[in-house]
């Protein structure tokens, strides 16, 4: 199992990274298992930017 600070600093890896850099990452890549890390990454990241921008005082619904 992976240690808890090791998968954190893959979560923040992800997020601090260019989401269409992700993107382009997950398409290029030929492995399918590591195609589907990159996935998983690109949308925890997308996840959590679109968390950030929801919690601001001027957004609207």
């Amino acid at each position: 199992m992976l240690e808890k600070r090791s998968s954190e600093n893959i979560f923040e890896w992800a997020i601090k990274q260019n989401l269409e850099d992700l993107r382009m990452t997950y398409e290029n890549e030929k492995d399918p298992k590591k195609q589907s890390v990159y996935l998983a990454l690109y949308n925890y990241s997308l996840a959590k930017k679109q968390e950030k921008l929801i919690a601001r005082k001027r957004f609207v619904r």
